[in-house]
């Protein structure tokens, strides 16, 4: 078992204070809230990586494996890496083995350098480290962001199996309520509770908010009807009278609205989202004729590729990791060259470019002077643009760097949302996005007149948006499914 009793952490801005829960051993917990309120934190201090400023945790006899959201890897070549997970290699690597197998990477080439690897890739090699120890919790900060589908799958069956207990952040849908039993939210900078999977949280929420509305309300009649009594105390009485009266009056309003005062429950969500662009039908927006390329190691990922796309087209780049998804996005966007072949944006487009690493924007650019040059917006409008997309005036000033991806992904839609681009080149923009900013960002690419090319594994999202076309690779081909 882990409790968590009366934590507060405080940076910037306040994350959460008084923030408690228990933790039992079949507990399969969704930590939901938006993205920089603190859930990453949270899992930091309960692995001792972050100490809070008050509160304690304590974790028992439990054996914990912490998955982070952003993770590095030695620079070693695959089996190097492999053969340090266990004491003795020679006699233990059926350990290895055995989790390669059932996270789809018996295939792996053990003399490959792993930073060649798709992000994909690198997340079940880190999994794979994490699993070996037989953990008894499980901290999972956003375990299905590189994963294919098979591979979600599969963590999603592993987790249900998984005898212990587990906290897991995720904003995709479909996977939390495929392995949870129980909400963790952070909101208003507190920690509430919902039993059950999302579906059932959104009910419970909806529920929530509707009776935070309802006390609010009574709350704010009460302190009218008190107040009242007041003034007319003071118009109509006086002396000794009045004076006990004002004094009843006021206890009451103290005792009665004061001390137990709520405020009125505000949703957090981005406000003004609205991707401009507009191209005509018969718009040629991407050409690729003739298209190879391979890695440095000799592995061939593209041979003789076509594609072209026109007008408003919205294309789902789909597939497993490591068949090239993102190495034919850079080969668009300029990031690496082809050994042979065309790559052709349209003439006259403008484009915007999401990197799933996120490596289109500067760590050590502060927030502001990056928002302002990518969109000429003066300085004294950006405050009100970037407050609504959940960015508060004391953290624009902050480093990209020191944001959390979520934030880091919302800065990046602050951009587009001030930009008329006629096409979008998109790797995993929703990764880490929280899901209340996901949906809003489900409802502008539908509403979106431009063409898109978009690599995603989330399910809801890419059913929500509505694709047109849906290409992957195969044998070197870009091939329609």
């Amino acid at each position: 078992m882990i409790t968590a009793n009366k934590i507060r952490i405080k940076y910037r801005q306040l994350l959460f204070d008084d923030l408690s829960f228990k933790l039992t051993n079949h507990d399969k917990v969704g930590l939901l809230g938006l993205n920089g309120t603190g859930k990453s934190t949270l899992l930091k201090i309960i692995v001792g990586d972050e100490q809070p400023d008050s509160g304690k945790i304590d974790i028992g006899n439990e054996r914990i494996a912490y998955l982070p959201q952003e993770f590095e890897l030695p620079d070693q070549l695959v089996g190097e890496f492999l053969e340090t997970l266990v004491t003795d290699p020679h006699n233990e690597m059926y350990k290895v083995t055995k989790i390669l197998h059932k996270l789809g990477l018996d295939d792996i080439d053990i003399y490959q350098e792993i930073k060649t690897l798709s992000y994909g890739q690198q997340m079940k090699l880190y999994l794979t480290k994490l699993l070996i120890d037989n953990p008894t919790v499980l901290l999972l900060d956003e375990p299905t962001n590189y994963l294919d589908l098979p591979g979600i799958l599969w963590v999603e069956q592993f987790i249900q199996k998984f005898e212990g207990a587990c906290i897991i952040i995720s904003h995709d849908r479909a996977f939390l309520n495929n392995v949870i039993n129980k909400v963790f939210e952070i909101d208003e900078q507190r920690l509430y509770e919902f039993p059950g999977n999302y579906d059932k949280y959104l009910e419970y929420k909806a529920k929530f908010v509707e009776k935070r509305a309802i006390e609010y309300e009574m709350q704010e009649r009460r302190r009218k009807k008190l107040e009242e009594r007041i003034v007319l105390i003071q118009k109509f009485s006086s002396g000794k009278k009045q004076a006990a009266q004002l004094q009843n009056a006021r206890h009451r309003l103290e005792r009665e609205v004061t001390s137990v005062e709520r405020d009125a429950y505000k949703e957090q969500k981005i406000k003004g989202l609205n991707l401009k662009g507009e191209v005509p039908l018969s718009k040629q927006i991407l050409k690729i004729e003739d298209l190879a390329f391979k890695y440095d190691n000799g592995r061939e990922i593209l041979k003789d590729a076509d594609l072209e796309v026109f007008g408003r087209e919205k294309i789902w780049f789909f597939g497993a990791n490591g068949i090239g998804k993102s190495t034919l996005i850079k080969l668009i966007v300029g990031e690496y060259y082809p050994h042979k072949g065309e790559v052709k944006i349209g003439d006259n487009l403008r484009w915007g470019y999401f990197s799933q690493n996120q490596s289109h924007l500067n760590p050590d650019e502060q927030l502001q002077e990056y928002f302002m040059r990518a969109t000429n917006i003066s300085f004294s409008q950006s405050f009100g643009i970037l407050s609504k997309f959940l960015f508060p005036k004391e953290l624009v000033q902050m480093k990209i760097g020191s944001l959390s991806p979520g934030q880091r992904a919302r800065l990046s839609f602050a951009v587009f949302a001030q930009q008329e681009l006629d096409f979008l080149i998109l790797d995993e923009p929703t990764n880490h996005l929280d899901i209340r900013s996901k949906e809003i960002i489900e409802e502008a690419f539908r509403n979106y007149q431009g063409a898109m090319l978009l690599i995603s594994h989330d399910r809801y999202f890419v059913e929500s948006i509505g694709m047109d076309r849906t290409i992957t690779i195969s044998e070197g081909q870009v091939v329609e499914v």
